[in-house]
């Protein structure tokens, strides 16, 4: 039997060679279209955006059963399991890794341990890789555990899009701040507070935007001597390069990857274009 193992939820989007290469699973949130439901994972973008042009698409966690069956699944092959969903101020979805747990046995309940993240989407990749990193050489639990919660205390995430209708829509954002950002055709600059999505500021122009993000950067890494970047591009690639050389300038030992796709239940509420950047670091 092999140590750890690793379930996601259906927003944490790496690849389909990493998924198959760490044997990671995932629970697959669900797209509502008309009262049908669609699960993320077998539909695409083009699908959802082809919908928008008639329906108002909403979103729901997966059930807890389909949690509580990966969690029977995996503990067949690993001895511990380490559940990363999406914030519990975002989705359901924490809360039903959270009754699921409560429905195994007592010895089982032990071996699953499911991290408070806060985070969502690139975010949450970037915690995913270093958990990789450290099951890879071979920590003990509680290290990882501990190490695991400091990262997430330490993590932040921005982004930036075209529009603010969708996120309005989806109730992600207030009418009002949505409103002033769209009337005023500024670029809105919107991070992750407490869990949940805040129209921060609001910048006229990408260099701006960029200065923003490079600020608070510099604010919540200060003593930091070790820095891990995730940087999302949503059809937006000159504005991401720009991003990225920024980002080595500033950070010239930051540790970057670089995600091009956001899933379906994501690409509701942000749109066809936009850009972001998470960080932890220690």
């Amino acid at each position: 039997m092999e140590k750890y193992g690793i379930v996601v939820d259906s927003t944490t989007y790496l690849t389909d060679e990493q998924f198959k290469k760490y044997n990671i699973k995932r629970a697959s949130l669900n797209v509502i279209v008309e009262g049908d439901t669609y699960k993320e994972l077998e539909i695409t973008n083009d699908f959802v955006f082809d919908q928008m042009k008639h329906h108002r698409l909403t979103t729901s966690q997966p059930s807890p059963g389909e949690f509580y069956d990966l969690y029977l699944e995996m503990l067949k092959q690993y001895e511990r399991v380490f559940v990363v969903p999406i914030s519990q101020n975002l989705s359901g979805t924490y809360q039903s890794a959270i009754l699921a747990h409560s429905m195994l046995d007592d010895k089982d309940m032990e071996k699953v341990h499911i991290f408070n993240t806060m985070n969502a989407a690139y975010g949450n990749e970037l915690l995913v890789l270093e958990l990789v990193d450290m099951m890879k050489q071979e920590i003990e639990e509680t290290a990882i555990i501990e190490r695991m919660n400091r990262l997430i205390d330490h993590s932040k995430l921005i982004f930036t899009i075209e529009s603010l209708t969708n996120l309005m829509r989806s109730g992600r954002l207030s009418r009002a701040k949505a409103l002033i950002g769209t009337v005023m055709r500024v670029k809105p600059l919107i991070q992750l507070d407490d869990g949940k999505l805040d129209l921060f500021t609001s910048t006229r122009t990408h260099k701006k935007a960029l200065s923003e993000i490079i600020s608070m950067m510099k604010e919540t890494t200060k003593g930091f001597k070790r820095i891990m970047v995730r940087i999302q591009n949503q059809h937006s690639d000159t504005q991401t390069e720009v991003l990225i050389e920024t980002v080595k300038e500033h950070f010239k030992d930051a540790e970057i990857s670089i995600n091009s796709y956001i899933g379906p239940v994501f690409s509701i509420h942000i749109g066809m274009q936009g850009y972001g950047i998470a960080w932890t670091g220690e």
